[in-house]
């Protein structure tokens, strides 16, 4: 009667490595990733070195299905570029779901967070992929949008991109909510943090970035590194401007990414389109 189960045994064996072969072609997993019904609303993965909770049918979540992972190279160059920094302290605004937090933890350079993101089915899957990976103890979460003053604000919701919410109210009929207001130097006081401690900043808030900027004067007077999605387009026509020519007082250096190319250039000489850019004293 053995043998049964030893031929069951042998025949999941198979099949996983048959899997397993499978999920190495991108088609395969493009092909997986249509055939998810609506009705599996979350996915947990385990990959190589961390776990991720994510809704398959919105942008990152999608990328995170088929790649295996979201920008992590980016995260991975960043690191190598800033080297050892004085503060060990990692503040993300705009954290989403906890994929740039967790990459960055997983380098040791960093031994707290401060996770600052508004949407609420974000924060409810940042705390549960910080609590995955072992980080809870070690992070704040702070549930607000960051600007240049504190109040509350209208906050519009993307549903094919969660990461694509953002304060700047969309073309035609959008849900929202209201959520709280904050600037960057007081989110920092109200957890008690010292702008000497921040060894890193990572920002993506959908056109909200100078407004940021303008708040977090403590960080920018010491030149933390400061990494921030860039794209003009979302500005208003003297957005751009004004934006380069408030770095370019506080920067030195800056490092442009825009798919696979990277290029050093003047600050004030930002390009168009859409890219990630690295400050640097």
């Amino acid at each position: 009667m053995k043998i049964f189960p030893s031929i069951e045994k042998a025949l999941r064996r198979s099949r996983d490595r048959m899997f397993a072969r499978l999920r190495s072609f991108d088609q395969f997993r493009q092909i997986s990733l249509l055939t998810i019904n609506n009705d599996i609303v979350l996915v947990t993965r385990q990959f190589a070195d961390h776990k991720l909770t994510f809704s398959p049918h919105e942008m990152i979540g999608k990328s995170l299905f088929k790649n295996g992972h979201f920008q992590r190279g980016l995260a991975d160059r960043v690191l190598e570029i800033v080297g050892e920094t004085k503060g060990k302290t990692l503040l993300e605004i705009g954290a989403n779901i906890g994929t740039h937090s967790i990459y960055l933890t997983r380098s040791g350079r960093f031994d707290r967070l401060i996770c600052v993101e508004p949407e609420p089915r974000n924060v409810n899957l940042l705390k549960q992929n910080l609590f995955l990976n072992d980080l809870t103890d070690k992070t704040i979460v702070v549930e607000c949008a960051a600007g240049d003053h504190n109040g509350v604000v209208d906050f519009y919701f993307d549903e094919s991109n969660y990461g694509a919410s953002s304060m700047t109210k969309p073309r035609g009929e959008a849900r929202s909510t209201r959520v709280p207001l904050r600037r960057v130097d007081d989110i920092l006081r109200g957890v008690d943090v010292s702008p000497d401690d921040i060894g890193l900043v990572w920002m993506d808030i959908e056109g909200a970035e100078l407004e940021a900027l303008k708040s977090m004067r403590e960080l920018v007077d010491r030149r933390i590194p400061i990494l921030m999605e860039y794209v003009p387009s979302r500005y208003r026509p003297s957005e751009a401007n004004e934006t380069t020519a408030y770095l370019s007082q506080h920067y030195g250096r800056c490092v442009v990414f825009s798919g696979k190319s990277e290029r050093e250039m003047d600050i004030r000489n930002l390009p168009g389109g859409e890219n990630d850019i690295l400050l640097l004293p």
